[in-house]
């Protein structure tokens, strides 16, 4: 990860650490769930503003 700030290096090496440490599949789940969609959503968003720079209408995408 390439350029993060001090404070982000620092909040990825914590929750990298408490995901190592996590022995429950079900809460390990649910963690992946949630990343699943916040990734998708990140994608919308994404390509939503990038149509939006580009004065295209997002759904051509």
């Amino acid at each position: 990860m390439a350029d993060l700030t001090l404070s982000r290096q620092f909040s990825l090496e914590s929750h990298s650490r408490a995901i190592d440490s996590c022995d429950d599949v079900a809460e390990l789940r649910r963690v992946a769930k949630t990343l699943l969609s916040a990734w998708h959503l990140q994608a919308d968003m994404t390509r939503h503003y990038g149509a939006q720079a580009m004065g295209i209408a997002s759904s051509a995408l």
